[in-house]
């Protein structure tokens, strides 16, 4: 059988809390893959639920579950499930997102494009109540093909490549180049590895959208403790421990500058499920690593929204907005999946 006798090609990390009662379709879109090659690192994080017996039912033995002893936390469980693998490639994968169809296959032939490609990345969408309907995506770089990224490109595109990494599933990492475990720090915990890797080699930027997001079990919507430490903070605190080196001072100063302090929609997030004096010091660190922004009316428009508004009021008007307005928008996002059952190949 492919991927148990001997090392598979991937490694899916699946960290998961609570996440019997979803990942159920996020395995049934693992198993309808072309490529099989693959095992599934399922770490559950000592929340008691059911989910052994839910992966037990698929008798298939390239899941492996492992059960933490104390609660982890996300980082900390991620950073488990990495340790447990064997693969060639790490993919990271949330417990209740949708793989779309041949996105292990898209990934390897990405790697295979050079013995130096250290990592790929996707564009991405996020669904609510209906898959078929995206509420939200982020840009493809080229629709066309899959494009190599890497240190030196055009600020643009570089950044185009960042703002894909917010999210973990679907992202993967060539291991023999990860040189740094997953982070304490939430938001960017996978991003660290990730990004270590681009320092010092080429990434692949795929053309498809290979992952579908789900925000009603998101933890940003159910955790509100993630947002203790500023989101924005902990992304620049990235790029300082990355690229400390004087070298990098100016791509260091322009990814804070034009990446990380542009965020402006990730104030809504904060304010509907964290505290409003964290917003207000999100609010104050946009304006202290960009004081253009006090020129700029998106700025404004989210800071001032974000104050006034109550969280009672903006979370029904943001989902409508997403539901009924933005995904109306969305009609280049091409999705193609399945939820097969379990066949073992």
């Amino acid at each position: 059988m492919n991927g148990v006798s001997r090392r598979p090609k991937f490694s899916i990390l699946i960290p998961t809390y609570k996440g019997a009662g979803v990942i159920k379709e996020t395995l049934q879109s693992i198993f309808s893959q072309s490529f099989t090659d693959y095992e599934i690192i399922v770490s559950e994080d000592c929340s008691g639920d059911n989910i052994e017996e839910v992966l037990k039912s698929y008798n298939d033995p390239r899941i492996k579950f492992f059960r933490t002893e104390k609660n982890l936390g996300y980082p900390g469980n991620l950073e488990r499930t990495r340790q447990k693998a064997t693969g060639e490639f790490l993919y990271l994968m949330g417990q209740d997102d949708i793989l779309g169809k041949d996105a292990l296959i898209n990934t390897l032939k990405a790697f295979e494009m050079s013995e130096d490609i250290g990592a790929v990345t996707r564009p991405y969408f996020w669904f609510d109540s209906k898959i078929e309907k995206p509420v939200r995506a982020k840009k493809q770089l080229n629709p066309q093909k899959d494009e190599i990224v890497k240190m030196g490109d055009p600020l643009d595109k570089v950044i185009c490549m960042f703002r894909t990494l917010d999210q973990l599933s679907g992202l993967a990492l060539r291991s023999s180049f990860v040189d740094i475990p997953f982070h304490s720090d939430v938001f960017p915990c996978h991003v660290y590895p990730f990004v270590s890797i681009f320092k010092k080699h080429p990434v692949v930027f795929l053309s498809d959208y290979n992952i579908a997001v789900r925000i009603g079990t998101s933890q940003t919507r159910h955790l509100s403790t993630i947002y203790e430490k500023s989101p924005i903070q902990s992304w620049v605190d990235m790029f300082n421990n990355i690229f400390p080196e004087d070298e990098y001072r100016c791509f260091r100063d322009n990814m804070v500058k034009n990446f990380v302090a542009t965020n402006y929609v990730g104030l809504v997030q904060i304010r509907n499920y964290g505290k409003y004096s964290w917003v207000v010091r999100e609010i104050l660190l946009l304006i202290k690593y960009r004081l253009v922004n006090l020129l700029n009316p998106a700025f404004w428009f989210f800071s001032l929204g974000t104050l006034v508004v109550p969280p009672s009021i903006l979370i029904p008007m943001v989902d409508w907005y997403k539901n009924k307005i933005y995904s109306s928008m969305l009609t280049d996002v091409k999705f193609e999946y399945s939820l097969a059952k379990n066949e073992i190949k």
